[in-house]
């Protein structure tokens, strides 16, 4: 009788544990995105990653499905965006829209 509620025991906690991990979303959330005349999609996450304390994770991809991993910071009404092998990029923060995940977490760019 012991064993039966011990298995019980462990396979309610297994299932507690599986149920809070799939409520927590460990992949970064594209935040914020914009468009581009020289690209396709610049994508803000609020992932940290491999950035220095102030910046966030950034993809920028192209028509042919080409994409980069980057950093993202903003410095007054811009969004500085840094990417391997380029020359940094200066968007305005106005280019930018919100996506329905920033509206659900109600992140802002300010």
């Amino acid at each position: 009788m012991q064993f039966q509620k011990n298995r019980l025991a462990t396979a309610a906690l297994l299932a507690a544990c599986a149920w809070i991990a799939t409520g927590c979303d460990m992949t970064p959330g594209v935040i914020y995105v914009a468009n581009g005349a020289d690209f396709n999609v610049m994508s803000l996450t609020d992932a940290q990653d491999v950035c220095d304390t102030a910046a966030r994770v950034a993809y920028l991809s192209w028509w042919d499905s080409a994409t980069l991993k980057g950093c993202w910071v903003r410095e007054r009404g811009e969004i500085v965006a840094r990417f391997p092998g380029m020359a940094e990029r200066r968007i305005p923060v106005g280019d930018f829209q919100r996506t329905e995940l920033a509206g659900y977490r109600n992140l802002t760019l300010d």
